[in-house]
């Protein structure tokens, strides 16, 4: 077979992969309560004039909630509409991903980086919570920013080549992009464009001071547009503040304010039992890895071939027994380790090359690019690294540049002789294939049990079965009975709940943010009082809160408020305030004076 039905034959596999987790996930991306629903509501809101940061909270910059809200307006509100430009997006993200691993290590280290990408982080539902998706994400901003690193790396070997007035302009676009977005992706272009600025030093390539205001124009660009939008209808401080918020809420508003959850997302909160964790996970995936190469050395000995394959069978049977603590779902705790290890062996080939040619080639500037990418996205977890959760975007570059090393350099690594490449090549696809297919079990098994319908038209999705978990058919049900209510009425959703705002087309209470507690919010609802409260069930464990609402429990002041002045109207399935397993929900309207 010639190169190029090869290669086609590659990406025909590619894709016939996203179809099937595409086809086994259909319409069951989004999560019935937590996140995507503020989503589509604050989409929703603007696209309907809503002034961003002041009639609602909103915590990334105006980016990409003013593109969505662009989609909204010309083709209609949607969960679909939303869905569809994000799979647009993530065609896009996939392709370049795959040339980009191409042009770094090969045709196999790109097949086999698409294959975990598509199969493990793509279409998932690992864990309790949706979202943590390409299709419905918890954040817009993680499927567009994925997007923009990848073109950044693209810009910045380029750039690595050579003087470039236009190259500069675009990878400084790309830093101005990153800063009305998300931080996340402000780390990792910045971490780049350091990169690509100290490998064009090194490779004695002068950078100009043109090249430098160019670099400045492109960063700026974008928060003096947004700020001058704003602008039209506040001051320019104001406005300023509105357009920087993607890095103003991390740096300014909630410097002091790291909360116990977002201790827990990155590991902190344990910080020693995570960091010894993780690198035991990371130590026994090096022995894996061990194995699979002395398998393939031992093929390539001189030996017997009885001796040899002894040999090579017992590495293997070392491999079997390698076993991560947590299973295969836990695979993500040994990423930070590799990518360190990959980041190195990275940076080793390029100077290699800058020391004998006097420049890196592309395919190294490359692998370098996606090395530092992979190592700056786990900034945000650094101790908790992991594939569900944050991890569908901040880990999956970490683990695709680990699975493009292992089908690339531990062969290398056994020698010349084409039975040990085989043999080692055979062991790390194996090893790959076994974590992608009982990974991706997982998220079928949980994708079966989503067969309860929520919403309708173009925003139906399946949530999990009212047998197993009946929270989408309580949101279901709240968003069908606010149908038939006045679009003009207020309704507030406790402790949240935006997606009934966003089905029955309500607004809730305008923007309000509390560092005082329940009295705060109480004094903030009697100034604007909604027309109606809803109290659905909601798991909240996770932040210490045992049932919001319950007596002895976070909320209990506010529903003391709520069933003073307001009287019930509806309900459905269990009590929303009782602590046992039968999620329900409750109506309140507010009493006439």
């Amino acid at each position: 077979m010639d190169q190029r039905k090869a290669e086609a034959l590659r990406i025909a596999i590619v894709g016939l992969m996203v179809a099937y987790f595409l086809a086994i996930s259909w319409r069951k991306w989004p999560d019935p309560i937590v996140d995507f629903g503020q989503q589509c509501y604050s989409v929703w809101r603007v696209s309907q004039g809503a002034a961003l940061y002041h009639d609602f909270n909103w915590s990334y910059g105006p980016l990409s909630i003013f593109f969505n809200a662009a989609l909204f307006r010309c083709f209609g509100r949607g969960i679909m509409v939303l869905a569809t430009a994000n799979l647009v997006v993530y065609g896009f993200i996939l392709s370049l991903a795959y040339l980009a691993f191409r042009m770094a290590w090969g045709w196999l280290a790109a097949f086999a980086a698409s294959a975990v990408f598509i199969s493990v982080f793509s279409f998932s539902h690992l864990g309790g919570v949706g979202n943590y998706n390409y299709a419905t994400p918890y954040s817009a901003e993680s499927v567009h920013g994925m997007l923009l690193i990848l073109i950044t790396a693209f810009v910045t070997v380029r750039w690595c080549e050579g003087p470039s007035l236009k190259l500069a302009f675009l990878l400084g676009l790309c830093g101005g992009l990153a800063v009305v977005m998300k931080p996340e992706f402000m780390l990792a272009i910045g971490v780049l464009g350091f990169a690509a600025c100290v490998l064009r030093w090194w490779q004695r390539q002068r950078i100009g001071i043109a090249e430098f205001c160019m670099m400045g124009v492109g960063a700026l660009l974008p928060t003096l547009a947004f700020t001058a939008w704003f602008a039209r209808v506040e001051s320019w401080k104001a406005a300023f503040v509105d357009a920087s918020q993607a890095w103003w809420l991390v740096l300014v508003t909630q410097v002091q304010r790291e909360s116990g959850q977002q201790q827990n997302f990155t590991g902190l909160d344990h910080a020693g039992t995570n960091a010894l964790l993780e690198m035991k996970s990371a130590f026994w995936a090096l022995v894996a890895m061990a194995a699979i190469w002395a398998a393939g050395w031992c093929a390539n000995r001189s030996w017997s071939p009885l001796m040899r394959v002894i040999t090579a069978l017992a590495a293997g049977m070392l491999v079997c027994f390698v076993r991560l603590q947590g299973g295969w779902m836990e695979v993500g705790r040994c990423l930070p380790g590799l990518a360190a290890l990959a980041l190195v062996l990275v940076t080793v080939r390029v100077w290699r090359e800058v020391r004998s040619n006097g420049r890196a080639g592309q395919g190294s500037v490359m692998a370098l690019m996606l090395a530092l990418l992979a190592a700056a996205m786990l900034a945000r977890m650094p101790l908790f690294a992991r594939i569900y959760h944050l991890g569908f975007f901040q880990a999956a570059l970490a683990a695709m540049v680990v699975v493009a090393l292992m089908v690339t350099e531990l062969p290398r690594w056994t020698g010349t002789g084409i039975w040990g490449r085989r043999v080692s090549i055979l062991g790390c696809v194996l090893v790959i294939a076994t974590g992608c297919f009982s990974i991706a079990e997982v998220s079928r098994k949980i994708r079966a049990d989503q067969t309860e319908p929520v919403g309708w038209d173009r925003d139906r999705f399946y949530s999990t079965t009212r047998n197993v978990d009946g929270t989408g058919a309580i949101i279901n049900w709240a968003a069908q009975l606010f149908r038939a209510v006045p679009k003009e009425a207020v309704v507030l959703v406790l402790p949240e709940g935006s997606m009934v705002n966003y089905l029955s087309q309500h607004k809730s209470v305008e923007q309000y943010t509390s560092r005082n507690g329940e009295k705060d919010f109480i004094a903030h609802l009697q100034k604007t009082p909604p027309d109606f409260v809803v109290l659905i069930t909601r798991d909240m464990t996770d932040v210490g809160i045992a049932r919001w609402g319950a007596p002895a429990n976070f909320g209990s002041e506010v529903m003391g408020w709520v069933t003073t002045n307001y009287s019930l109207v509806a309900k459905f399935g269990g009590d929303p305030l009782a602590l046992d397993d039968h999620p329900g929900a409750k109506v309140w309207l507010r009493n006439q004076k």
